[in-house]
């Protein structure tokens, strides 16, 4: 199920075992989503294939089985759902690279501040991500030693590709290259977001590369 338009909330799950953890979550975001808490794993993973919520907010003591395992499950029955995993919930730290790899969308300290935590879920309901700027440098080198090792370029030759975008979409490219979000870039372009999302989909085509990380990648290697 896509993200909410104006007239519909956004379904978020919060899945945990800590009651109070998950109330207080519940608490900031009820306002603004269509929030529910599950505290069980069997129930929760019923409850996500059944709904199809927008997204769904894990923590990763609630389930025994590996963490990339019930993510990759939750994925194959509702691919749309976003997750964002919560972090300092067991002794273990959680693998992000792993776990981004697998399929969450993002992550969230447990005592993250209300204003963030709204953020951040209305980001990843949006298709952004929401990960540490460590982790998207590290996975950004490490597509471009996977390219390099590879003798491969995204999209072929870097110049010829790029000379086939608009003057806006160069524009957008360029401002997504330097971190900004849809939000922001609409903003600054005095655009809206939808046409944001559908310069960023013509890109991707033309440039043939999947998403904003090689997009990032990309403008580096012609850079």
């Amino acid at each position: 199920m896509p993200a909410s338009d104006a007239h519909t909330k956004a379904s978020i799950l919060i899945a945990s075992s800590n009651k109070t953890l998950a109330t207080r979550y519940e608490e900031i975001l009820a306002d603004v989503f269509a929030t529910a808490i599950m505290d069980q794993a069997t129930a929760t993973c019923d409850c996500i294939a059944e709904t199809h919520p927008h997204l769904v907010i894990l923590d990763p003591s609630l389930f025994s089985d590996s963490l990339p395992e019930t993510i990759g499950k939750i994925l194959k029955k509702t691919p749309h759902t976003r997750i964002i995993v919560l972090k300092g919930t067991t002794e273990t730290p959680v693998d992000e690279m792993l776990l981004f790899k697998t399929g969450a969308h993002g992550f969230c300290d447990t005592e993250i501040k209300p204003d963030l935590l709204i953020k951040a879920v209305h980001a990843v309901c949006h298709g952004e991500i929401w990960v540490p700027r460590q982790l998207i440098t590290q996975l950004i080198g490490e597509l471009a030693r996977e390219n390099s090792s590879a003798g491969l370029k995204p999209g072929g030759s870097g110049a010829e590709s790029v000379a086939h975008l608009t003057p806006r979409e160069l524009q957008v490219a360029k401002m997504v290259h330097l971190g900004g979000n849809n939000k922001v870039i609409a903003r600054e372009l005095d655009i809206s977001e939808r046409t944001v999302k559908a310069h960023l989909s013509a890109i991707f085509r033309k440039l043939n590369i999947e998403n904003r990380l090689h997009l990032a990648l990309f403008f580096n290697e012609i850079s």
